[in-house]
């Protein structure tokens, strides 16, 4: 199906339109009352926004130039109609809403109305444009890949594939260098607010964030104390590289936790990430009143209460995590329930604090009752694709569920690809689909299942829990589409690429 130029420039004038009508309300709403906590971080969610839409208009203009004659899926086809009338509908929208916000000139109606209903009404218009930038990445990064392999002299090295280009691309796009200066931390500036473990909440000490709340996760086992500055000082870069990577994250879009920093803590010869807390979230507190970051681990040992829709979108959002980290060309290496990590919603004063008492509100945005998003941590052995893998591991059958087969032994194992991170994927929804059923027992505590079982014999296992009967089937619980997508994962090629783009939207 091929893309004319017509429907590209019609495309591209939209984007601009957008971008200009976003930069407008951005104005709007500082004029109106600049020290309104909501209203900055609608605009800074409106400026996030504004940035990647002027980068689509360059890579359209690109695509533009080297259409005549390219032919692209009819999937990709599809979507392209799809996201252009969408954003069109967007513009409008948008537009009419900034003509609300500067009636005759005059500054926004009163504060009144403003909470009543303009505020909720541009946080959902922000949101529609989000999921559509995040759409529209994959698709006209991709497709301008292809073009440009399809316009390629007959004989050069093409990509390896449409992954591949697709890394590159939005890899350039989404990520800038940071000086050292400033991801190295302190680790003195660094407050714990619960039981220092692997993972834990801290506070930063430092003005101007002191009280910041942050989490500081450990990377690596301690370094031996036989080794040279240089050994050191090679850890600390590639801690360095991750923690930069990591700071250009939008939780909100990526689903994945944004790095403030890294730290040395020389005193247990290990180094550590600092990730920020996500947006109008926070900590999950005990009985005790102590601050604790939560995990899906312990999550899967509770009875859940919430609905479908929630368990999907659940899973849906850990994909969409793993995504973005094969975006920036990186596999994650440790895909399993330890590292996916769930924050509690922060109740604000708009919510009514007077009307509804504080254990009512706290069950009605808590766990089991509902299930909030997924954020992914745990990136200690997260590396480039591009880096060599010292192609070792280890034998704790826990962790080994979730690793492919073929990276299962303590030496010697495959080169880590894409591939294996999908077949984590798979194990953990495999899990996530099957919570909650009759008898249910999270896989780290099916010993006599998984412990001293081949890697091969673990693999059939979770075929055969997938496949089941039809009474205790994943497809009896989630759907038949669901249990089609856990057997894809578990039965991915090592070498196998996501073949098009419709299969990632989906």
């Amino acid at each position: 199906m091929p893309i004319s130029g017509f429907e590209l420039f019609g495309l591209i004038g939209s984007i601009k339109a957008t971008a200009d009508i976003i930069d407008n309300a951005i104005q709007a709403l500082k004029d109106y009352h600049s020290s309104d906590g909501d209203i900055r971080k609608l605009c800074l969610a409106l400026k996030a926004d504004s940035v990647p839409l002027r980068a689509f208009v360059k890579i359209l203009s690109d695509i533009s130039t080297s259409a005549r004659g390219v032919e692209i899926s009819d999937e990709d086809g599809e979507l392209h109609k799809d996201i252009a009338l969408h954003l069109k509908s967007l513009e409008q929208r948008l537009c009419e809403r900034l003509a609300k916000l500067n009636v005759d000139g005059r500054r926004l109606a009163p504060r009144s109305a403003w909470a009543l209903w303009r505020k909720k009404d541009l946080e959902k218009l922000e949101k529609e444009l989000g999921d559509w930038i995040r759409r529209a990445w994959v698709i006209y990064a991709a497709i301008d890949a292809e073009m440009k392999n399809a316009s390629a002299v007959a004989g050069q090295n093409k990509s390896e594939g449409r992954m591949a280009d697709l890394m590159e691309l939005f890899g350039r796009l989404s990520t800038r260098p940071v000086q050292s200066d400033e991801l190295l931390k302190p680790f003195n500036d660094l407050k714990a607010q619960g039981e220092p473990a692997r993972r834990f909440a801290v506070t930063s000490k430092t003005e101007p964030l002191v009280g910041t709340r942050l989490i500081f996760e450990y990377m690596y086992k301690p370094y031996s104390d036989n080794l040279t500055i240089d050994e050191i000082n090679h850890i600390g870069s590639a801690t360095h590289d991750l923690a930069n990577v990591l700071y250009h994250s939008n939780p909100e879009k990526t689903r994945i936790l944004k790095s403030h920093g890294y730290c040395h803590d020389t005193r247990s010869r290990r180094f550590g990430l600092i990730y920020e807390l996500p947006p109008s979230k926070t900590w999950v507190t005990d009985s005790a009143g102590h601050a604790r970051v939560l995990s899906l681990r312990e999550l899967l040992n509770r009875v859940p209460h919430f609905s479908l829709n929630h368990r999907l979108r659940f899973c849906c959002n850990i994909a969409q995590a793993v995504l973005y980290v094969h975006l920036v060309g990186w596999v994650h290496k440790s895909l399993r329930p330890d590292n996916i990590l769930v924050f509690e919603d922060e109740l604000s004063e708009d919510e009514g604090y007077e009307a509804v008492e504080e254990a009512d509100r706290r069950q009605r945005r808590s766990f089991p009752y509902t299930l909030n998003s997924p954020y992914l941590a745990g990136f200690e052995y997260a590396r480039s694709i591009k880096a060599l893998s010292d192609r070792t591991s280890d034998a704790e059958w826990r962790v080994n569920i979730y690793r492919h087969p073929k990276r299962q032994l303590l030496v010697q194992n495959e080169e880590y690809s894409m591939a294996h991170d999908v077949y984590s994927l798979g194990v953990v929804f495999l899990e996530v689909g099957l919570w909650g059923s009759n008898g249910f027992i999270p896989f780290q505590k099916r010993d006599s299942i998984f412990k001293g079982t081949g890697a091969d014999e673990v693999k059939d296992e979770l075929l055969a829990l997938n496949r089941g009967t039809t009474r205790d089937g994943v497809a009896v619980f989630m759907g038949e589409r669901f249990a089609g997508l856990v057997e894809f994962c578990l039965n991915i090629d090592e070498k196998q690429e996501v073949p098009t783009t419709a299969f990632i939207q989906e």
